[in-house]
């Protein structure tokens, strides 16, 4: 059986966050008298709000709480915190799911979590406003920007006694939208499969 450098299988979603970033206003405090270093330093609030304030649709917020429940339901997450804002209004904040599934313990909005990647929320949210602004399109292949990606092979025989192996031509190209739902095929060094593991060590990528 043909396999890719790594593991296929798709990451669920730890955490959802959906950022909607418009612009703040701040307005510094002024008065006849001097201004102290508090006033100077007017930070924007995020404030929780409906909504219709905000321009938003209360029934499409709703169907996130569907889309958490099916993956609690899978077992892909025992449960997630949930924010969405917009202009500097919260109009959907939810805890979904578990916070400890073996106990039943309802999850929180304030429930303190172990996350890492977090890299991946802002890269994922650049990408999704150059693909709102008309400059990509999610199934454009990632190697139209970055040459390098042309031609992808795919790991087809691997001999572990001495980490050999042979490719074979992909059948397709790696598209954004599979960069976005980690089904490109590629793993990380360590935590990536045991044939990937051996061929990045050889390769000195550790």
């Amino acid at each position: 059986m043909r396999k890719q450098l790594t593991s296929q299988l798709i990451t669920p979603l730890l955490v959802l966050f959906v950022l909607l970033y418009s612009s703040f206003s701040i307005h510094a405090q002024s008065s006849a008298g001097a201004t102290t270093a508090a006033e100077k330093s007017t930070v924007p609030v995020l404030r929780e709000a409906s909504p219709g304030s905000a321009g938003m649709s209360a029934e499409r917020l709703s169907r996130i709480d569907n889309l958490v429940k099916e993956y609690v339901d899978k077992k892909w997450i025992a449960g997630a915190a949930v924010l969405v804002a917009k202009d500097g209004k919260i109009v959907y904040y939810k805890g979904l799911g578990y916070d400890d599934i073996d106990k039943k313990t309802p999850m929180k909005t304030d429930a303190i979590c172990r996350i890492a990647s977090q890299t991946k929320a802002i890269t994922s949210t650049a990408v999704m406003m150059l693909y709102e602004e008309g400059k990509i399109l999610l199934n454009d292949p990632v190697s139209k920007y970055i040459p390098e990606f042309e031609n992808p092979r795919v790991l087809d025989k691997f001999n572990p006694a001495d980490t050999t192996y042979t490719t074979v031509p992909a059948k397709r190209e790696i598209t954004i939208s599979d960069l976005l739902t980690h089904t490109s095929g590629i793993g990380y060094a360590q935590i990536g499969s045991k044939e990937s593991n051996a061929i990045y060590y050889k390769a000195g990528v550790v």
